[in-house]
């Protein structure tokens, strides 16, 4: 594991700033994951900083045979560094949700729905959000069942997209300076329809997020999801 602790924590206080985090090499799996789940708790808890040591703890213990199953448990240090947090408090729960999309999309075939299949073809309709709280044109993130998307206002219209990249399945953040969707794992880009942009807008490098179904009923956004 040869990440450097030094380099993981400019990343994670990027995150924390709202910056896009400078793209570095991975030296293995782990670096990744620690990367992933300090995405998915910056992208969870907007302004946040990193959550407390004893509410890492619980986590770490009740996932620690999914993320060290090579390895006897042990008692948790109050010196643990930021990457071990990461790992051992968020790094399940990260691919938890691609692998709860992902299942889905696969168990059943997809519908047509604008030239491009919806991620989720049997579920539920949930109430998300109220729709004159959506600014036109800002894409707002919402998190729904087993789903993490972001609403589109257009005038009356809505529409919304996966927030989970299409690389490594880490969660996307909404730059408002550069309108534009980013990845803080590997640098990806996706436009404000979803499709890539920048160093991954060739076709055959990454694919578009994809489309959830919406629909506004009596002034309320509905997305449908599992």
């Amino acid at each position: 594991m040869d990440d450097d602790p030094e380099q993981l924590d400019k990343y994670v206080e990027d995150l924390l700033q709202d910056r896009k985090p400078e793209r570095t090499s991975l030296g293995d799996e782990d670096a990744l994951r620690a990367r992933q789940a300090a995405a998915m708790l910056r992208a969870a808890r907007p302004g946040a900083s990193l959550p407390s040591g004893d509410f890492v703890r619980r986590i770490q213990r009740s996932i620690e045979e999914w993320v060290r199953p090579q390895q006897e448990a042990a008692a948790p240090r109050r010196d643990l560094s930021r990457r071990s947090l990461l790992l051992g408090g968020a790094g399940g729960l990260a691919a938890g949700l691609v692998a709860a999309v992902a299942g889905q999309r696969l168990l059943h075939p997809s519908r047509n729905l604008g030239g491009q299949p919806p991620l989720v073809t049997e579920g539920t309709w949930r109430e998300v959000m109220a729709l004159q709280a959506l600014r036109d044109g800002v894409p707002t993130r919402f998190s729904s069942g087993a789903l993490e998307g972001y609403l589109l206002r257009t005038g009356q219209e809505v529409r919304a997209l996966s927030a989970v990249c299409t690389h490594m399945g880490c969660l996307l953040n909404w730059s408002t300076f550069r309108s534009e969707f980013e990845c803080p794992c590997h640098g990806a880009t996706f436009d404000i329809n979803g499709e890539p942009s920048g160093d991954y807008s060739d076709p055959n490098a990454l694919r578009p997020l994809p489309v959830l179904e919406v629909r506004v009923v009596r002034g309320t956004v509905q997305v449908y999801t599992v």
